[in-house]
């Protein structure tokens, strides 16, 4: 049986409510969480105690990316870091030579009913070119790289389990 995907609407920023980084401190686990109206967001590491907050209000520091240090790690880590804090993203894994990443657990599952379908329908072209099923590189597209892609996706849904597990 053929799966299908149709879900050309989903942007990325749905998915940055809560997601999972790596502790600056500890290189923990951590989750960077949205506190209000998409304008705070906080970490607190329960391993070493370390938190941060930021904030999109105009009295407070402006929020990492508007920093070069932002652009930097972005660069460095492939893509795959916090859009808030700049910091490297914990669900993240080398595949077909890419890094696959992702925010959280249902970040996760939108990957993976991309990734299974072996037919992608759209709805028609006005206003879908938004989502991030357009956007989504063409490895992650191809059919040859999907049984590689199912395996390390399912690495991160199992690391979301157990933090410690290594490969």
């Amino acid at each position: 049986m053929d799966l299908r995907f149709r879900d050309y609407t989903t942007a990325l920023s749905e998915f940055e409510q809560a997601v999972w980084v790596q502790c600056p401190r500890c290189n923990g686990p951590v989750l960077s969480r949205c506190l209000d109206e998409r304008l705070t967001w906080r970490i607190a590491c329960p391993d070493c105690s370390y938190i941060k907050t930021a904030s999109r209000s105009a009295k407070q520091k402006p929020m990492p990316w508007w920093t070069d240090g932002w652009w930097a790690e972005y660069r460095k880590h492939g893509d795959a870091v916090d859009p808030v804090f700049g910091l490297p993203l914990w669900l993240q894994v080398p595949c077909c030579g890419h890094v696959l990443w992702a925010y959280n657990e249902l970040h996760l599952e939108f990957l993976e009913a991309y990734v299974q379908a072996s037919i992608r329908e759209r709805q028609g072209r006005k206003g879908n070119h938004h989502g991030i099923a357009v956007r989504l590189p063409r490895w992650m597209k191809l059919a040859r790289n999907r049984s590689s892609i199912l395996k390390e996706i399912g690495y991160l849904r199992a690391r979301l389990t157990d933090p410690c597990q290594e490969r």
